[in-house]
């Protein structure tokens, strides 16, 4: 019986620090609101990229013609 109250005070100090652990570590970690606000700002991120990636193959595409039309004459 003194051993068994021994090993049950060993477990709940054991689980104390753990719940401690989690506790402090807990501020570090995100919440459902920090990832929706991280994805809504990757959308923006790929959108805006892809819209330079057009815009620059756009241009380079038009400036080519424009090559090609002045070679021709």
């Amino acid at each position: 019986m003194a051993s068994e109250a021994k090993i049950d005070s060993q477990v709940a100090v054991s689980l104390e620090q753990r719940v401690a652990i989690i506790e402090t570590e807990r501020k570090h970690l995100a919440i459902k609101d920090d990832l929706s606000q991280m994805e809504t700002r990757l959308i923006k991120w790929m959108i805006a990229t892809q819209l330079a990636v057009i815009g620059f193959l756009l241009s380079t595409q038009l400036a080519l013609a424009a090559l090609v039309v002045h070679l021709a004459r």
